[in-house]
């Protein structure tokens, strides 16, 4: 009977350490995932970084209207963000930041305006770049996109000028549930719609009530219809 009592005994220990984790040989590390880690693993994104080289070409040959003997770019800013994201978008008003990065080729309050817009789970990553101190010349800079947040915009004031920039809008760098090598895209000029000056040395004239922000193709960059020129290209390289 002492021997059944024992066998009893040992036999609820066993079943009541089942019940709690699975049994390990000894030496072997455990690691026990609670419900809250689970989700945050299922929920790691596959990332990947990319080569961003701006190539601009905005020169006196091919916009020979007016053309400025102080040609430059401001520093670059952007982010990295889901498909279809609406700031930065066409017809849209444009923010504080992105008025005063077109006016003035500011970085702030536009990088602050990102990084909102990340901590509320819209983007991924904010990025701040170097400029061009002439109109013609390559701007080079590294970026990372996830599965979630595959896409980048970019954006450079066109100095000097009212209130125009160059820019590269959401460009999604996943096809086919995978990650391109390589992308090579235009980069348009747009119209922030916050300055009504019409030249490059146009004095301040605020636009009221504000515009939406539109593509930028009239006098002196081209015609009414189009650009004389592509102004730059950008390239997207898989690292």
């Amino acid at each position: 009977m002492r021997h059944i009592g024992i066998l009893s005994l040992v036999a609820l220990l066993f079943f009541a350490c089942s019940d709690e984790e699975e049994m390990v040989p000894t030496g072997q590390e455990v690691r026990v995932t609670t419900g809250q880690e689970e989700m945050v693993q299922n929920e790691a994104l596959e990332s990947a970084e990319y080569l961003v080289t701006f190539t601009i070409n905005w020169n006196s040959v091919d916009f020979p209207t007016s053309y400025p003997s102080t040609a430059h770019f401001s520093r670059l800013i952007g982010w990295s963000h889901s498909a279809d994201e609406s700031f930065f978008k066409i017809g849209t008003l444009a923010s504080d930041g992105i008025k005063n990065m077109a006016e003035t080729g500011g970085t702030s309050p536009l990088d602050d305006e990102l990084m909102q817009l990340i901590e509320e789970g819209n983007g991924y990553k904010q990025y701040v770049g170097s400029g061009l101190g002439s109109g013609t010349g390559e701007i080079e800079i590294n970026v990372e996109v996830t599965e979630q947040y595959p896409s980048i915009t970019l954006v450079t004031m066109v100095a000097p000028s009212p209130d125009w920039y160059i820019a590269v809008v959401d460009i999604n760098l996943m096809e086919n549930n995978s990650f391109i090598d390589q992308k090579t895209v235009d980069a348009h000029v747009y119209d922030a719609g916050t300055d009504s000056g019409s030249t490059y040395s146009s004095s301040n004239s605020v636009t009221d009530p504000q515009k939406p922000i539109t593509l930028f193709v009239d006098t002196p960059l081209g015609d009414g219809s189009e650009l004389n020129a592509s102004i730059a290209s950008v390239t997207f390289k898989k690292m």
